[in-house]
């Protein structure tokens, strides 16, 4: 549960952030995800189609579940509340992570089924790079691992 809502934050943060780079010039993230795995003219316009489904999807559910958040803390924040309506409102929200969480996974799956096994091993790399992220800073603190010159 925590996975997949932290899947539709880190998603929905990613699709709301400006260029990384500072400036209006940079390549957005589809272009540089586009260009790093060498996706075809075809391609590129398949994953530009399966981006919007997924932001339109995305975005309908963060509203709900904004709406469902809300409505939780209301009933929770009553004098005396009401343990059914609130374990309703939060089996609501709850459902609406899962398919948001859902939602995602589809994406994945149908991003991945018009790729190269070339361009799969790219993005199996990428992600690979994207757990080990989480542990480099405790390695450098140990000095297990230096970092690169600048």
């Amino acid at each position: 549960m925590k996975r997949q809502l932290s899947f539709v934050v880190l998603l929905l943060a990613a699709l709301m952030v400006p260029p990384l780079f500072g400036a209006a010039d940079a390549p957005s993230p589809p272009a540089i995800v586009a260009g790093f795995l060498g996706l075809s003219e075809d391609q590129a316009t398949r994953f530009g189609q399966l981006l919007q489904e997924l932001q339109g999807a995305v975005g309908s559910i963060e509203q709900g579940m904004q709406a469902q958040q809300q409505q939780l803390e209301r009933l929770a924040a009553t004098e005396s509340p009401d343990p059914a309506a609130v374990g309703q409102a939060f089996l609501q929200l709850r459902a609406l992570a899962r398919q948001g969480g859902q939602a995602i996974e589809n994406y994945h799956q149908q991003f991945a089924a018009f790729l190269t096994a070339e361009q799969k091993e790219k993005v199996q790399a990428v992600n690979q790079a994207a757990q080990l992220q989480a542990v480099v800073p405790a390695f450098v603190a140990l000095r297990l691992v230096a970092l690169p010159a600048q």
